[in-house]
């Protein structure tokens, strides 16, 4: 199966893919300040053009389990990709995993090795990977 991992967030969103096949995911792109349905149109694009097969999106859930106020926002993302991408036979499933501080160890990744900068352009793709990788590690 192809997969495609997204770390969402209100300025920016990072993109993984990943497939069953290899067990890997690898950060892919990232996308700024777009609108949610921008950004469901951008992800549209790649599910057909890298021929996904579902889709893995983090949800960010406090340390205890409950539900953030990002979570609120990330629910409303996935309805509106949903609406974008269709339902039943044919259209990816998507998926819901928790990626509570996946940003905070994808920038320790990166420390030492790019400026403040090129952190931020880089860090919301490998959280995504990261999301993508550890949802892949439960269902394998």
């Amino acid at each position: 199966m192809r997969l495609i991992g997204i770390d969402y967030g209100g300025r920016r969103t990072g993109i993984a893919l990943g497939e069953t096949e290899t067990n890997l995911a690898l950060p892919f792109e990232m996308f700024e300040g777009l609108t949610d349905a921008e950004l469901a149109r951008a992800v549209g694009q790649l599910v057909k053009r890298e021929q996904v097969d579902a889709i893995v999106i983090g949800l960010p859930l406090h340390a205890n389990g409950v539900p953030s106020q990002q979570s609120k926002l990330t629910e409303r993302f996935i309805l509106t990709l949903r609406q974008m991408i269709g339902t039943g036979p044919g259209c990816p499933e998507i998926h819901r995993a928790s990626e509570y501080l996946t940003s905070y160890g994808s920038e320790g990744k990166l420390a030492g090795h790019f400026t403040r900068d090129q952190k931020r352009q880089r860090v919301d793709a490998i959280a995504a990977a990261a999301i993508l990788q550890d949802w892949m590690e439960q269902h394998r």
